[in-house]
């Protein structure tokens, strides 16, 4: 049985969003000639830092995310020496208010001091719902403008459209890749940026010959 014409395109298509949320990823590190020492400094600087933020925004969600004692060696005359214990405790922070993330980065360095490391800051869009519809409306228009010229040239016109699958949609952006727009902050500087989510439709459309009748218009 043969297979009706049909054409597929995919259309491509973005919308601007304000994050009104950040994330911050932290560790604090230690590190002693006993395992013990270094694990138990590294415990009591971890829940130092997650009592710092949490009173620096009560609504902010916090979550351990790792938790690693590896020995520390050096080579030396052909042979490893051991130079004693690292640990290291990773902390992540999620649903910061934007106005509160220079306080709480501020309060983390307070309470972990030269053991505190800042690995990340990403700023988020908490519901996305609203620019991702106009973006799939975009991305729809995007696909049927291809398709209706795709179709003018091979001297046909489109049907109904017959199947639509859109891909998933950009995870959160790194703070450095948004586009500025700048916010007072009393302590270290903090973006809140814009970002661009975007969505891309692959759409497939019965393909008609002139003056043939279809399901669709």
């Amino acid at each position: 049985m043969s297979t009706a014409p049909s054409i597929t395109v995919t259309g491509t298509a973005s919308a601007p969003a304000v994050p009104d949320i950040m994330a911050i990823s932290l560790s604090v590190t230690s590190h002693h000639v006993q395992a013990a020492e270094a694990f138990a400094l590294a415990s009591v600087c971890a829940g130092a830092v997650i009592a710092a933020v949490g009173s620096a925004d009560p609504e902010a969600e916090l979550s351990t995310t790792g938790i690693t004692l590896t020995a520390r060696t050096s080579w030396r005359n052909e042979e490893a020496v051991l130079l004693g214990y690292d640990a290291e405790t990773t902390i992540e922070a999620t649903n910061l208010a934007v106005d509160a993330v220079s306080r709480v980065l501020s309060a983390a360095v307070g309470a972990g001091g030269d053991a505190l490391r800042i690995h990340s800051l990403r700023a988020e869009v908490s519901d996305p719902a609203a620019a991702l519809e106009t973006a799939r409306e975009l991305a729809f228009a995007d696909a049927r403008a291809k398709a209706e010229h795709l179709s003018l040239l091979a001297g046909a016109r489109l049907g109904a459209a017959l199947k639509v699958r859109e891909s998933a949609h950009e995870p959160a952006l790194p703070l450095q890749r948004a586009k500025a727009v700048a916010m007072a902050a009393s302590s270290m500087p903090v973006v809140a940026g814009r970002r661009d989510l975007s969505v891309a439709l692959e759409v497939t459309w019965e393909l008609l010959s002139v003056g043939q009748p279809g399901t669709g218009v």
